[in-house]
């Protein structure tokens, strides 16, 4: 993804001394009142936690992102040339894992993997910021809100305890299971809420009328995170996906 991130900036830096064979600001009416896209989209998604500093039984955390990929539609109205109001449509399947330690003697240890898949309805609203680098080559910068719903999700829980019993003999044992993952009490340490809303921010490479090609990143504000107990703790999505599309 940093990949993709760089080619597209460093195409965007190389065409801007050619801006001089178009015009890089078009302050008119636009050319299209509406446009519309389908794309498909590629690449991590995660969480931002604090399970550590919120529970001190964790004695050793490691948090990592998953594969995420998805499908939308899309629709910008045209306000000026240079500038649109831009919504779309996207069902998002994401994907993170976890791995901990928990104990706080050596009669008892835990580890827990938890790997979670969850299915997101994503719609963001922002505004589309676009600048005509070559005659057919247009670059646009969006920022905005999205909303999320969860729809469908499932968290495999392993979980490895050693104990020490009254003979001093070690006994181990493993327990798996699969819960939901949204607003299912049986999903480890917390429950996850449905609805998610945060920052979107994207930037793609349109290619004549049709073909576009960016990159996008998600960042939720809200704590998805609930728990009955006294302990809560702060839980945030965060997404970075790239776009390939084609606009109608």
């Amino acid at each position: 993804m940093k990949g993709l991130t760089r080619i597209i900036a460093a195409v965007a830096v190389t065409l801007l001394p050619l801006v001089a064979n178009a015009q890089f600001v078009d302050y008119g009416a636009p050319s299209r009142f509406v446009e519309t896209d389908v794309h498909i989209l590629g690449g991590t998604t995660g969480i931002i936690q604090n399970y550590g500093s919120a529970f001190s039984e964790i004695t050793e955390m490691n948090s990592s992102s998953g594969a995420g990929y998805g499908v939308g539609a899309g629709a910008v109205f045209g306000l000026r040339g240079w500038l649109g109001l831009g919504t779309e449509l996207n069902f998002v399947v994401g994907h993170n894992k976890l791995n901990m330690a928990v104990g706080n003697n050596i009669t008892s240890v835990s580890n827990i993997f938890i790997r979670n898949r969850y299915v997101y309805t994503n719609i963001p609203v922002y505004m589309s910021f676009r600048f005509n680098i070559l005659t057919g080559l247009r670059w646009n910068i969006d920022a905005g809100l999205y909303y999320s719903y969860g729809i469908a999700g499932s968290q495999k829980q392993t979980i490895y305890n050693s104990s020490v019993n009254e003979l001093g003999q070690l006994v181990p044992r493993v327990e798996t299971s699969r819960p939901g993952y949204f607003n299912d009490s049986n999903t480890f340490i917390n429950s996850f809420r449905r609805s998610d809303i945060g920052l979107h921010l994207a930037t793609s490479l349109l290619f004549g009328r049709h073909v576009t090609l960016g990159v996008r990143s998600q960042i939720g504000f809200k704590n998805i995170s609930f728990n009955d107990g006294i302990r809560n703790p702060r839980i945030h999505n965060i997404n970075l996906l790239a776009m390939v599309g084609y606009k109608f």
